[in-house]
Parts: structure tokens; sequence; C-alpha cells
């Protein structure tokens, strides 16, 4: 994998684990989930105006921002039945041999023996942590599947001729719209409402956080395989697990660290191939 590659994507896991980590703290993780992704719209919709919005690509926004809402769903479910330090590592565990199946099947994208050595260490590590992990491992593995779909089409648009970022602030606004239609549903107007003044700069943080973090990993598909690109930005579960453990007192047993070092490992043979 290229250091550029790399760089941009380790950079991506740190920003993806923060607001995750601002998920997990917040009061009503749902309607968190929909103000961070609204703010992400706002704060970067200048760049639509800009750019223009991709319209070629309809059919991939529009097939993402259906899984994208699967993924968040699902990750809000499995925040409110476990620990961050469980259910992130598995919901992101899970994706990277679904992402490297899939962009192998549909994108024609192989990586090398070394390369898929390297995926099969990291998710290892990962999915060693699913052990007596309780409620929140179905939803966790669920999302793992929407993840994996969204970044196999996400990825297949952007090499197709899609600029990264005009592409994923479109798919952000999509997803704030799918999102707010659901705490609408579920929270009423007046719920709504009533959370926008609660943590706004934390969300707003969380908001950009995740653009630029999908951006970053759009941007290092073009010069990577996909599965690898995948497995280098799940190494942020080892950031999450630790800002579990820091920030919100989780613990972080034997077996977790345990799965930290194999993904770190993972990552040294990812880099050497």
């Amino acid at each position: 994998m290229p250091l550029t590659a790399l760089a941009l994507v380790l950079l991506a896991a740190v920003l993806h684990a923060s607001w995750n980590l601002v998920v997990k703290a917040s009061r009503d993780r749902l309607v968190a989930a929909w103000m961070q992704t609204t703010m992400g719209a706002l704060l970067f919709v200048p760049v639509l105006v800009v750019q223009g919005i991709p319209v070629d690509q309809w059919q991939a926004l529009g097939a993402s921002a259906v899984l994208h809402l699967g993924y968040s769903l699902t990750l809000v479910a499995g925040y409110d039945r476990g620990d961050l330090s469980v259910v992130y590592p598995i919901a992101r565990g899970s994706a990277p041999i679904l992402v490297t199946v899939g962009a192998a099947l549909f994108l024609g994208d192989l990586p090398e023996t070394v390369g898929v050595l390297a995926v099969v260490l990291i998710a290892g590590g990962i999915l060693s942590m699913m052990r007596g992990a309780g409620d929140g491992v179905p939803w966790a593995l669920a999302c793992g599947g929407f993840i994996a779909a969204y970044t196999v089409i996400d990825g297949g648009a952007v090499r197709s001729g899609a600029g990264s970022l005009r592409y994923v602030v479109c798919l952000i606004a999509l997803n704030a719209i799918t999102l707010g239609a659901v705490v609408l549903a579920t929270r009423g107007v007046r719920g709504m409402r009533e959370a926008l003044p609660h943590d706004a700069w934390r969300n707003g943080f969380a908001g950009a956080a995740s653009v630029i973090a999908y951006t970053l990993v759009l941007t290092a598909a073009r010069w990577a395989p996909l599965g690898l690109v995948s497995a280098v930005r799940e190494t942020s579960v080892v950031l999450g697990a630790l800002g579990g453990w820091v920030l919100l007192h989780e613990p972080l047993g034997p077996r977790r660290i345990r799965a930290s070092v194999l993904i770190a490992v993972g990552l040294m043979v990812l880099v050497a191939a």
C-alpha cells in the first residue's frame, strides 16, 4: 500500500473513532447521530455549490443512502445494548472480509497474498472480541454488513469518476434527510427541537469528522485495493477500545488487549505488502 494512502486512512481512523465516542456518550444516540449527520452536511454543503452535485452517480448515491441509513440505525441499536469497546470493534471488524470479497467479485479488486493475510489478521483480531460480548453483537454484525455493502458501492462510484469530497457530501446530505425522517417519526418535532441545544459543539465536530474521515478513505481507495483500505481503516477499533476504556470507563481485559496486538501485527504486514 502506498504510504500516502496509508497516512490518509490512519487519519480517517482517528477521526472515525472520535465521532463514535461522541455518539456513544450522547443522551439520545439516535438524535445525536441525526444531528451529527445534519451538521456535517451543512458544514460542507458549499462544496456542492462550487463543484456541483454528482448527478451521474444517482444510482450509487441512492443505494448507498439506503445502506447508510441501515448502518446508522444498527450502530445506534448496538450502542444502546452494549459497550463501545465491544460493539465498535465487531461492527468495523466484520466489514474488511466482506469488503474484500465484494471488491473482488464486483470491482475486480484482488489484493496480493500478503495483503489477504493482513486482512485476515486484522479481522481475526477484531472478531476475537465477539466471545461473550452480549446483546449488542447481532446489531454490530448487521452494521458490519451495511458497512461492507456501502463501501463497495461508494468505492466503485468514486473510481468511475465522481469526486471524493462532493460525492461524500451529497451522500451525507441524503443520509441526514433519511435519518431525519426516522427521528421525526420516533421522537416528533418537539423531541427534535429540544435536542438541538444539547452538545451542539460536540455534534458539530463529530459531523465534520465523519465527512472528512470518509472522504479520506475514498480518496485512498483510488491508489490502493479497497479491501486493504477498509482493513487499515478498521484499526480505529483499537482507538475506540482505548477511548471506551479511558473516557467511558469500560473494561479493557486481556482478551481485548491481545486482539489489539493482533490488529497491530496485521497492520505491519499490510505496510510491508
